[in-house]
């Protein structure tokens, strides 16, 4: 009769022991599941970063070329007010010399 109570404890403690390892196998897997959604999550982020990033590159670029643009055209114009210059002084020295 021993050996019945022996029986059901040791058959008790297997089906309680798969049930924790059943748990545990669970849990892993929730776990995993996490982790690949974060990981999910973390790509995704990384790809909006890398579109704003891009986006703000070339929007500086285009600030750096309308800057460089308004400089040139901003040369061309001191040169043509010196050149305009010159040319008044000339009609001045003719003009004082007739």
């Amino acid at each position: 009769m021993s050996f019945i109570p022996l029986a059901l404890g040791t058959v008790f403690q297997m089906i309680t022991q798969k049930g924790i390892d059943a748990a545990q196998e669970a849990m892993l897997t929730m776990d995993e599941t996490d982790q690949l959604i974060l990981q999910a999550q973390e790509l995704r982020h990384q790809e909006v970063m890398d579109e704003r990033s891009e986006k703000f590159n070339e929007a500086v670029q285009e600030r750096s070329e309308k800057m460089r643009e308004r400089e040139l055209l901003m040369d061309l114009d001191m040169s043509d007010r010196k050149v305009d210059d010159k040319i008044t002084k000339e009609w001045i020295g003719l003009i004082r010399g007739q």
